[in-house]
């Protein structure tokens, strides 16, 4: 199941950042993304799924999944050299493939985390 390649961009963009910082740049970036195309609308829920879970005190998330996490929110954040996010139809879909993999990877802790809070909202913010 693990992807060579998205595990590398996993690792280069890891970083440590403080939840606040992380919460800044993420809140930015989401204003700047327009929900046009329905795999950029997944994007922006997944993205803001996996914010909510790292960003929940009450949750202790295992280490792998809280680095990979972060790794590709700061993707999702970051302006890359190739084609520019502006462009949703296409400059989004690398950063969707990243998020989808990590959901992926880390079903199972998505899936306790959701086994522990009683109520969440997708769209929370």
């Amino acid at each position: 199941m693990q992807d060579p390649k998205k595990e590398k961009t996993l690792q280069r963009y890891y970083k440590s950042v403080q939840i606040n910082e992380l919460r800044k740049l993420f809140l930015e970036k989401l204003s700047s993304v327009p929900p046009t195309m329905e795999y950029v609308r997944n994007l922006i829920l997944d993205a803001k799924l996996l914010f909510r879970i790292l960003s929940d005190p009450n949750f202790d998330l295992q280490e792998s999944a809280r680095r990979d996490f972060i790794s590709a929110l700061l993707y999702f954040i970051e302006s890359k050299d190739s084609i520019p996010d502006w462009i949703p139809l296409i400059g989004l879909w690398d950063d969707y493939k990243l998020v989808r993999y990590v959901k992926e990877k880390h079903k199972k802790e998505i899936e306790r985390y959701f086994s522990q809070v009683k109520y969440f909202v997708a769209n929370y913010f």
